[in-house]
């Protein structure tokens, strides 16, 4: 058999290449049980070293050239500052809830500092919408990206000097500076290197489809991936320089090595998933929705385990273990009961971006259809 899994679906380039979906799909899941953070483990840095990278890798994929940077540039603000500012408000108006499900008085400033923390998109100190810190870097990896994108996606050696000068701009960037960058614009150099490249692979059609040779040749990228990451380890973060520990280059360097290993390797496995059609579905759904579910899980997390904490149901609330993690106090011990509801928790936060978004395409369709009858 020459083709043991060949996907039947459209090559990058045209309409949507479904196993960049189910690849966004598998990384969103990810994200989400790693803030369940059920048995105490780090799933990101640990299994999907290479998740956030990844993510721009796969946004360059499906580049389609030709549409003017500016059209590109409002298009990408709408999908990604507009759900920012959104949630990252809602955030903020439940930060009462927060405190009183956590038994805590608000410090002097406390509210002022979570306003700004927004504004900024300060991961570390937006308590309702961390994650989101993404979507900003997104947006600043796109503003370079789209400036590049056309002048080198039909060339390898273009592609390979666009990305390293941009990682050269990078180490400068984190040899300068002492904290991260309002937006996460320090993220912006490192992730369009990775965008240029997806869309390099793109342009391409690598891996439209998939073979026993692709499938090889995506587990070898995703062994070589684990093994960079069990000698360099500590990628996954949220700023480039926390990478690795060590020096600014060696941090960089290392972490654009896993993040090209693990986004290869998972976007050709992907290829095998397409070939299952339930998992398929369900894989597709949370990758083109991968945006809302970003949004509302944590917060739908942290509210849940923090009622359960109280309620005496959980050993560890998830604010709990954030503590611990970041100021090093704190006990952070989950039981097996911990551990399944931690998981029923992370599951249904995924069932409430799904009520979410089919509310979002229903009014979407509604004023489209309304601007529709106004032309008319």
């Amino acid at each position: 058999m020459e083709h043991c899994a060949e996907t039947k679906l459209q090559p990058a380039g045209t309409a949507r290449f479904t196993p960049v979906d189910i690849a966004k799909g598998v990384l969103i899941i990810a994200v989400v049980f790693s803030h369940a953070w059920f048995a105490n483990a780090d799933i990101l840095g640990d299994f999907f070293p290479y998740s956030m990278p990844a993510f721009f890798f796969l946004s360059g994929y499906t580049y389609k050239p030709g549409r003017g940077y500016w059209p590109m540039l409002r298009r990408r603000a709408v999908q990604l500052l507009l759900p920012y500012l959104f949630f990252g408000i809602a955030g903020n108006l439940l930060y009462p809830l927060y405190l009183s499900l956590s038994k805590t008085v608000a410090a002097p400033g406390a509210t002022a500092a979570l306003w700004l923390a927004t504004l900024k998109s300060d991961a570390l100190n937006m308590l309702m919408c961390t994650p989101m810190w993404f979507l900003t870097a997104l947006f600043a990896g796109c503003v370079i990206f789209f400036a590049l994108a056309d002048r080198t996606r039909d060339s390898l050696w273009k592609t390979a000097l666009a990305a390293a000068v941009l990682l050269a701009l990078t180490l400068g960037i984190e040899a300068l500076k002492k904290e991260n960058l309002p937006w996460h614009i320090d993220y912006a150099p490192f992730g369009a290197a990775m965008m240029l490249l997806g869309s390099y692979c793109g342009g391409k059609r690598l891996f439209a489809r998939l073979d026993l040779k692709a499938a090889a040749c995506g587990l070898a990228c995703l062994v070589a991936c684990y093994v960079l990451n069990h000698f360099f380890p500590g990628s996954g973060k949220t700023s480039v320089v926390q990478y690795v520990e060590g020096g600014a280059w060696y941090g960089v360097l290392t972490a654009f090595a896993i993040a090209v290993t693990g986004s290869l390797g998972l976007l050709m496995l992907c290829g095998l998933l397409d070939a299952v059609p339930g998992l398929r579905r369900l894989l597709t759904w949370c990758g083109q929705n991968s945006i809302w579910i970003l949004c509302i899980h944590y917060a739908a997390i942290m509210l849940i385990e923090l009622k359960l904490f109280n309620l005496k149901l959980l050993s560890n609330s998830i604010m709990q273990v954030v503590a611990a993690a970041l100021f090093g106090y704190g006990k952070v011990t989950d039981t097996p009961r911990d551990i399944v509801i931690k998981c029923a928790v992370a599951l249904f936060s995924i069932g409430l971006s799904a009520v979410y978004a089919l509310l979002h395409r229903r009014v979407k369709g509604a004023l489209k259809a309304r601007a529709q009858r106004a032309e008319a």
